[in-house]
């Protein structure tokens, strides 16, 4: 576990970019038309006009209909525009994928002349609409653009899921990121990670410090990675840098210090050496490649990130997680966190306490003390070795007494395990509860 470096340097946030589209709604299933008897002669639909950007996700097909009617197409011209189905049986309503953003349609054909229409059968089954984009880029590397998934056996919600390839990659089918299957166990300083991701093909790219959050499955004894996904346990570098090197000001000039993850114990520090010899699990997907994983380049946050959507509540519009705007009015002791979550009635929702995952996606890497949007999230604790801490929703593994929690100096995470004195060392924390 590497020690803990202490700030208390209040930093701007950097202007927020303009990038691709967030998460929309998919457009319906379609609605199939069906009849039957003597088919007049129709002129050809025109073809329809490209699409906008959409988001990933398997379309179904259209509902079933009657049976075709009988008769001789005819004949007609048209301009550019969408294409008009034939009548006929077409396949049971599929489920769409989460869907981006949906282009216009083109414009309609002109037909030939309509002979007499026949019988109409009866209609089909509407297709269910499209669920929010849950893996459409946002612009950025450093920020959850999809929902944050959780350990399986957590019982929180978006239970992580990965599909094994059969290439030696692994895609996790909640964030839609591929990663490495196995680790390599040659250790690399940040550069030569960066080399040696690079060299792997198209895309591939060091993991930031919230993707691989993603991945740190804090219910696990021993090695903290969720099988399908094979590698030591080790400290691994990340494609984040740490605001105070980058910037070389306060306790960050004259260090390289970066974010990094211990996947033996489950703790990122910012801590680290880039010089220093670590693991690496590269990663491709997700926001844009070349935004912000340049050396030197500050975390930008995603457009319209957040919400207020009532008295008392921010909504992620990228995770799809309701946090609660303020945090318990006092301290407290682990235990007592589920209860005072349980007891909110802000809204008339019910709140939980978050995951250690969770509680990730609400780090600003390009801010310190607090490292939080301080807009959304006014007032925040921060500070290292006190009670500042905000509590998960876990015990550590494998300790009896022992709780995750994160600080908002600068996003670290820990569990109360330390001595009187140590960075870790911390009886109550606060709580900030979601749904």
């Amino acid at each position: 576990m590497s020690r803990r470096l202490i700030v208390a340097v209040v930093l701007a946030c950097g202007a927020c970019a303009t990038s691709e589209g967030g998460p929309v709604s998919g457009a319906a299933g379609t609605t199939g038309a069906a009849g039957s008897g003597e088919a007049g002669t129709t002129g050809s639909a025109g073809s329809s006009a490209t699409a906008g950007t959409t988001g990933s996700g398997s379309g179904g097909s259209g509902g079933s209909s009657g049976a075709a009617g009988t008769g001789v197409a005819g004949t007609g011209g048209g301009e550019r525009g969408g294409t008009t189905g034939a009548a006929g049986t077409t396949g049971a309503a599929g489920t769409t994928g989460r869907g981006g953003t949906t282009g216009a349609a083109g414009t309609t054909g002109r037909g030939g002349t309509t002979g007499a229409a026949g019988t109409t059968g009866a209609a089909g089954t509407t297709g269910t609409a499209g669920s929010t984009g849950a893996c459409a880029p946002c612009g950025t590397h450093r920020w959850a653009c999809w929902p944050m998934p959780n350990p399986a056996s957590s019982g929180q919600p978006n239970p992580a899921s990965y599909r094994d390839n059969g290439d030696g990659t692994v895609t996790d089918n909640v964030t839609c990121l591929t990663w490495q299957k196995t680790a390599s166990s040659t250790k690399y300083t940040v550069a030569d990670g960066r080399t040696y991701c690079a060299g792997l093909g198209a895309g591939w790219r060091l993991a930031t410090r919230v993707e691989l959050a993603s991945v740190n499955d804090f219910t696990q004894s021993g090695s903290k990675f969720p099988a399908p996904l094979a590698g030591p346990a080790a400290f691994y570098k990340t494609g984040s840098e740490w605001v105070l090197t980058t910037k070389q000001i306060g306790a960050g000039a004259g260090t390289d210090f970066g974010w990094a993850y211990n996947f033996s114990d489950g703790i990122v520090s910012n801590a680290r050496s880039g010089a220093t010899g670590d693991n690496v699990r590269c990663v491709r997907g997700g926001g844009d490649d070349a935004f912000d994983t340049a050396p030197g380049a500050l975390a930008v946050a995603p457009p319209n990130q957040y919400t207020v959507i009532a008295t008392g509540e921010v909504r992620d519009n990228y995770t799809g997680l309701v946090w609660q705007q303020d945090y318990s009015t006092a301290t407290m002791a682990w235990a007592d966190a589920a209860g005072y979550c349980a007891g909110l009635t802000t809204g008339g929702h019910t709140w939980r306490v978050p995951s250690l995952r969770e509680l990730a996606t609400l780090v600003d890497e390009a801010q310190v003390a607090p490292a939080i949007n301080r807009t959304m999230f006014p007032n925040t604790k921060y500070g290292s070795k006190s009670n500042n801490w905000y509590w998960a929703s876990h015990r550590a593994a494998g300790n009896a007494t022992a709780a995750w929690a994160i600080n908002f100096d600068d996003g670290f995470t820990g569990f109360n395990a330390g001595a009187s004195g140590a960075w870790n060392y911390f009886t109550e924390a606060w709580v900030k509860c979601v749904r």
